[in-house]
């Protein structure tokens, strides 16, 4: 998403949190995972390790935001890059979609802000609003067990987390939203996208050929 890396703290009950946008595939290497990220049963991230993160890094539209303390430990994370061509969001390359792929904290630093804090980091870049910035919440990736949620209940978390940031709850055809009464597609249309590029999403969206 282009621009300078953005960085912010934060003050929790456990310490300081550093939150940094836009993180290089070499500041990424110099930490490591926490061990709360990716321990629940069931889950299947996008993001299963530091080089996935490193992967995403060096896209030239990548953005990585890290949340991360002074032990050099990442305890939260957020991926963005654009829709891969082989998905339904990636067909049409003349859109200026943008997929916010994964997002994560640590079971060890939970209900501390830091959630917020990182997409708050994200959505303070100015080309935000020439995008068509989206997210697709399946439930076999949630971490339901250790956030003590129902299916509905997960949901229901994400959506105001992302609410306050612009995101909206889009209805769509796509199979794998479909599979799912709990899963979401949740969008924020950027200020400046135009009226033609709109329509052509809402066309994507509801298109009935196939994910």
């Amino acid at each position: 998403m282009g621009g300078k890396d953005r960085s912010t703290d934060i003050v929790t009950n456990r310490g300081v949190v550093h939150i940094r946008s836009h993180c290089s595939p070499d500041f990424v290497d110099q930490l490591e995972m926490d061990e709360g990220i990716g321990v629940f049963a069931h889950y299947r991230s996008i993001v299963r390790d530091k080089e996935a993160l490193k992967g995403v890094a060096a896209l030239e539209e990548g953005n990585v935001v890290l949340a991360y303390v002074d032990d050099g430990k990442i305890v939260g994370y957020v991926a963005f890059s654009n829709p891969s061509p082989m998905e339904r969001w990636g067909r049409d390359s003349t859109l200026p979609l943008y997929e916010l792929g994964s997002i994560e904290v640590s079971r060890h630093w939970r209900r501390l802000g830091i959630a917020r804090k990182m997409v708050e980091l994200a959505m303070a870049d100015e080309d935000v609003e020439d995008k068509i910035v989206f997210l697709t919440g399946f439930s076999w990736h949630w971490d339901l067990e250790g956030a003590g949620l129902s299916k509905i209940g997960y949901r229901k978390m994400l959506m105001r987390l992302f609410e306050p940031f612009g995101f909206r709850h889009f209805y769509t055809t796509e199979p794998n939203v479909g599979m799912d009464i709990a899963n979401i597609l949740m969008v924020r249309i950027g200020a400046r996208v135009s009226t033609e590029d709109r329509a052509k999403f809402l066309d994507l969206a509801f298109a009935t050929n196939g994910g």
